[in-house]
């Protein structure tokens, strides 16, 4: 079940020390297409494995092991080296080791640590077996000494989910969405189409700003991104899915009128109230006032309430309860959330 926006910022993954134990975490960003990945790395070349060795690598003051693996270069596409080079990477699982085989031929996207000047691979960066790689040699193979400009395109579509369902759908392309790359000496527009596609051009090369305003009653209303453009032939792709959401709060007391703290309060929609629906809306806690707010409930009728849903785990606190103060399902208020709605819930009085 989708609870939130994603903005595919293709980029070259980032890899990040955990802070317990030690342990590394690998955190990865969809890397892009080739004309994306080639200029966010330091090196792409197409090689051969000759050698894979374990080291002990120490970055950021931290030692853990490592694979050194040493390449045969069969041809280097940008900053790409010759001869023999060596590149590091994890040993694989948490730590975004790339799977290197000896003898086997691979196009890697390499980054330079500023600290020691190695170059490293990862699982997140477009790096992968060269027979695989035909999309990245088509770009890499056309590489011209110049180029026209960066460029930005990517496309966006509405996702909707009916709150009786755990499923969100892709309603297809949304046209008419306003696009802007800002600069220090530059602005440029664009606009969707009907197929939901934009592309801004002739991106001067250094930093700009990616901003798109949404319509009302979508999330989130204004999406902004950090560019670094570092070459004239380079793009970037941004895709903006996008959804309607509505928000609805209220306040949860007890029978002598006082706020109750910690209360989890489910959203149903109404024609699931009483059947013991599976949790398709996370329920939220009331806080130290007894308040609570759903942010990013897709649009529908709903009914509000504690104990309403199965929770997969556990056991219940209690009976279903109600908005306003009712068992039974068929008394409960029904709420009709529009795009972009934001209401108040009246007051739920717990029974003694």
């Amino acid at each position: 079940m989708m609870q939130k926006l994603w903005l595919i910022l293709a980029a070259i993954a980032a890899v990040t020390l955990a802070t317990e134990h030690g342990a590394i975490a690998c955190s990865c960003m969809m890397p892009g297409p080739p004309c994306q990945s080639a200029w966010n790395a330091d090196a792409v070349f197409s090689g051969t494995v000759l050698s894979i060795e374990q080291i002990d690598n120490d970055p950021r003051g931290r030692s853990w092991e490592s694979r050194l693996v040493r390449f045969s270069v069969q041809r280097g596409f940008i900053n790409g080296p010759s001869g023999t080079v060596d590149i590091v990477t994890g040993m694989g699982g948490g730590d975004c080791g790339y799977q290197f085989k000896v003898g086997g031929q691979y196009l890697v996207y390499a980054s330079k640590n500023p600290a020691s000047g190695r170059l490293s691979a990862s699982i997140c960066s477009r790096t992968k077996p060269l027979a695989e790689a035909a999309e990245d040699l088509r770009y890499l193979n056309t590489i011209g000494p110049t180029g026209s400009g960066g460029r930005v395109f990517g496309r966006v579509n509405e996702l909707r989910r009916d709150p009786a369902e755990s499923e969100t759908v892709d309603y297809g392309p949304v046209e008419g969405i306003v696009v802007s790359v800002r600069g220090a000496t530059f602005a440029r527009d664009a606009v969707s189409d009907a197929a939901g596609r934009f592309e801004i051009g002739a991106l001067p090369v250094g930093k700009a700003t990616f901003t798109a305003s949404l319509p009302f009653g979508f999330e989130p209303r204004t999406v902004e991104s950090e560019l670094d453009v570092r070459d004239p032939r380079a793009c970037f792709q941004i895709d903006l899915p996008i959804q309607q959401v509505a928000r609805a709060s209220g306040i949860v007391l007890d029978a002598a009128g006082r706020p109750v703290k910690d209360v989890m309060v489910d959203a149903v929609a109404a024609e699931l109230a009483g059947f013991d629906p599976p949790q398709y809306q996370y329920p939220v806690r009331t806080n130290e006032r007894g308040e609570f707010q759903f942010d990013r409930l897709p649009p529908g009728t709903y009914v509000f309430g504690i104990n309403l849903t199965n929770p997969g785990y556990g056991r219940r606190t209690g009976a279903p309860f109600f908005i306003p103060g009712s068992r039974v399902a068929r008394e409960a208020t029904v709420i009709e959330l529009k795009a972009g709605d934001v209401k108040e819930l009246e007051a739920l009085t717990l029974p003694r």
